[in-house]
């Protein structure tokens, strides 16, 4: 959580309450001079009036210091008490943040029980040009969006369908090993007839590399989402 920052706040407070006490100390001669004042007002036989000075002045001492006093206790009980609800609510919110996208994984429904399914429901989706949804195959969020922003723009620009036909057939993908248990890749050989610069994955952003014609091969990555049981789009 780092330091405590009352402490900084309890030093200015306390400089605060010297300069007040000081205040006080330089007032003093005044309420002697008030107190003068009530005691030359008061005329003989008027029994009534008795001088209160004493009485004001430590009443005003006593609450003074009695206000430090509260500052210098309340603040730090109410400042951990702020910190333990921070901690509180953090965690709170992040197992209902955690819940909601458990349950998201497991009511996805955006792919197939096979490698193979899935790429051809993302295929026959992207010719029914339902974008959105076809975004919806890829396993992470952040790809998702990528993909739904590429496919617009091809779509507002017309390669949307020449894309589409350049996708490799299923027959023409080979499994290669891959590392992780719960993915799997394919590889495939494609002819580029013209330079194209392409966004590619570095990290978490992406760059951009020219790629001039030729023979080229490509893959494509599928992740298992366990929760739903279905085969998910890692990378195209």
């Amino acid at each position: 959580m780092g330091s405590y920052p009352h402490f900084s706040i309890c030093g200015i407070v306390y400089n605060i309450s010297i300069k007040l006490s000081e205040g006080a100390i330089i007032c003093y001669p005044l309420f002697i001079f008030m107190d003068n004042q009530n005691l030359n007002s008061i005329q003989p036989g008027n029994k009534s009036e008795k001088p209160g000075f004493w009485k004001r002045y430590w009443k005003f001492i006593f609450g003074f210091f009695g206000i430090i006093l509260a500052v210098f206790v309340g603040f730090p009980i109410a400042f951990n008490y702020y910190q333990d609800y921070k901690v509180k609510k953090g965690f709170e919110d992040y197992f209902q943040a955690e819940k909601g996208y458990l349950d998201a994984l497991k009511n996805d429904t955006y792919g197939g029980k096979t490698p193979q399914e899935t790429y051809e429901m993302f295929v026959e989706t992207l010719k029914r040009n339902e974008i959105l949804d076809a975004a919806k195959f890829y396993m992470r969020d952040e790809d998702r969006i990528s993909a739904y922003k590429k496919f617009d723009k091809m779509q507002k620009d017309g390669s949307l369908a020449k894309w589409i036909a350049e996708l490799p057939n299923w027959s023409q993908m080979k499994e290669v090993e891959y590392w992780d248990p719960d993915g799997k890749e394919f590889n495939y050989k494609y002819i580029q007839k013209e330079d194209e610069i392409v966004k590619i994955r570095d990290g978490n952003d992406f760059i951009e590399r020219k790629y001039p014609a030729g023979e080229y091969q490509a893959r494509i990555i599928f992740s298992f989402n366990k929760s739903a049981n279905i085969w998910k789009i890692y990378e195209l």
